[in-house]
């Protein structure tokens, strides 16, 4: 062997203060996160309007349904034509382009929705007084304006089924409404309006109300101005804000988060390995007997089982050797531990299941027993002091999900695992009859 020269000394003395350094400066930056995360507001999620639990927070279609809705004075929504009023006004103010209506005829308006045309042209929305004015509306939430669809609505000569002579021209309007920031209309007969504009109206006459609107009516509009706040990027509810903010933290320290992750998925590949050996190590000794085993395939299975649990195939006498229960008659009955996932060290969760992987007669048995009055009768105060899930199915019979303190991988892994083997202990007694009853009915079958 070569002697170490002061050149291997110095060459060694440097990695170690260099490896000394990187851990250092890592953890200040980790501390910088976590200041930067606890200097952040708590917040809870809002409730979701109603769109968007139906999946169409971004249907146009949806949108316009209601939209014409609160537009129609002879709807059951108590708000008369205090709404279209609005809506008419706020038009008239934002483009520039009044709409004339008699209030006395307003009450007599028809609000419809996709009317077409003999041309094929279908609008929207369309407001109309028969005769008198009409305003059709084009709208959009997130799509753009069709092929001179704006277009094709100003040259149709109709509206609906009736001709547009019929109304005086001064009386024919136009309305583009859209996200505020989206492309214009390109027929110049149209005027551009955006939903802020429509939110504003509305909620400008909600706060002149003072309570005079039904109740189940103004919380459906407040539900859909809601909406239409929160796709059309008006403004950020809290809850999104932080999210938003904790998204770009993420992206700040991502090397870093990574480079913790790593660390922890390299612990548990070395784990696997050696998972027996760490585990008892954590157990007493006499809690681990004699009549507890480990599978021999020492690895990502994790299998944990007792004498008798392993069956094998030629006359199902019990047997150590997991690959003398395979065919069509051996089982395998044992509890996992799931290492071999990688959140089990990188979000520090040990999750314990009794399972039986072999398709055969004799778990159909066990499972039929296992589930049975009589020993489900032992079983759930078992499993229900201990909180441990009564599954039943069957390849899986009981689960719990252990927290691990990450801060002391591996051993607390392996600690925990210790805790959830004794905790099953009980359990184990029982599963015990289970079997022995149930290799005794197949046998005699």
């Amino acid at each position: 062997m070569r002697n170490r020269t002061s050149s291997d000394v110095l060459s060694s003395s440097h990695e170690f203060y260099v490896r000394m350094a990187t851990g250092e400066e890592l953890t200040d930056r980790l501390r910088e996160l976590r200041t930067s995360l606890e200097a952040l507001p708590e917040v809870t999620e809002p409730p979701k309007p109603m769109l968007r639990i139906l999946g169409s927070a971004r249907t146009e279609q949806k949108w316009n349904i209601l939209l014409a809705y609160f537009l129609d004075p002879s709807q059951p929504h108590g708000f008369g034509a205090d709404l279209l009023k609005a809506f008419l006004d706020k038009a008239g103010q934002v483009t520039d382009t009044e709409i004339e209506y008699y209030h006395r005829d307003i009450e007599e308006v028809a609000v419809e929705t996709e009317v077409t045309s003999p041309q094929d042209n279908r609008l929207d929305i369309l407001i109309r007084t028969p005769a008198e004015w009409f305003v059709c509306i084009e709208s959009k939430v997130d799509a753009s304006e069709g092929d001179r669809q704006t277009h094709r609505y100003i040259e149709d000569t109709h509206i609906g089924n009736e001709e547009k002579t019929e109304y005086p021209e001064d009386g024919q309007y136009y309305l583009f409404l859209s996200k505020k920031h989206a492309p214009d209309s390109s027929a110049d007969g149209f005027a551009d309006l955006s939903w802020r504009a429509v939110v504003e109206a509305f909620q400008t006459e909600l706060n002149l109300s003072h309570g005079q609107y039904p109740e189940r009516s103004v919380s459906q509009l407040e539900d859909f101005l809601s909406t239409i706040i929160t796709v059309t990027n008006m403004e950020e509810d809290d809850f999104e804000q932080i999210q938003k903010e904790k998204v770009q933290l993420l992206s700040e320290y991502r090397d870093d988060i990574d480079e913790l992750l790593e660390a922890a998925e390299s612990l548990r590949e070395r784990s696997i390995e050696e998972w027996p050996e760490l585990f008892r190590s954590q157990v007493d000794d006499d809690i681990w007997t004699d009549e507890w085993h480990t599978r021999d395939d020492y690895g990502k299975y994790g299998c944990i089982f007792r004498d008798g649990w392993y069956r094998d195939n030629e006359d199902l006498a019990p047997t150590l050797d997991h690959n003398e229960t395979r065919g069509g008659r051996g089982i395998r009955l044992h509890f996992v531990h799931l290492i071999r996932k990688q959140q089990s060290f990188s979000e520090g969760q040990l999750t314990y299941i009794l399972r039986s992987p072999a398709n055969v007669d004799l778990r159909d048995e066990f499972n039929r027993l296992y589930n049975s009055q009589k020993w489900q009768d032992q079983l759930e105060p078992l499993l229900d002091e201990q909180g441990i899930s009564n599954k039943g199915n069957q390849r899986d019979y009981t689960k719990k999900t252990y927290e691990v303190d990450q801060s002391g991988l591996p051993e607390s892994y392996f600690e925990t695992l210790a805790v959830a083997f004794e905790e099953h202990l009980p359990v184990a007694e029982v599963i015990d009859e289970i079997l022995d009853e149930a290799v005794a009915n197949v046998k005699d079958n």
